[in-house]
């Protein structure tokens, strides 16, 4: 476990063995143990935990996925249930 950068309360909160990995917003990944996700915004990717390479910018954004990889969404909300893999998602408005 390494290479890791959490700002925010409880950002990163549980990793435990993932890397490389950036967490910006409170409880953003706060239960991931997996590696190459990127979070910005409050509880983006919050319960994801062996999804892989995903990259979610906006609140709440992928915030149920648990084991989807390789997923980009953008826009508050955006992909906010997946759990599914190779997904592109942008949300412009609510």
């Amino acid at each position: 476990m390494g290479f890791n950068t959490a700002l925010g309360v409880n950002a990163l909160f549980n990793n435990i063995s993932g890397d490389s990995n950036t967490a910006l917003g409170a409880r953003a990944l706060q239960f991931n143990t997996a590696s190459y996700n990127t979070a910005t915004g409050a509880s983006s990717l919050r319960f994801n935990t062996t999804g892989q390479v995903n990259t979610a910018n906006g609140f709440e954004n992928m915030y149920l996925n648990t084991s989807g990889s390789y997923n980009t969404s953008v826009g508050a909300f955006a992909l906010h249930n997946t759990s599914g893999s190779n997904n592109t998602a942008m949300v412009t408005g609510l």
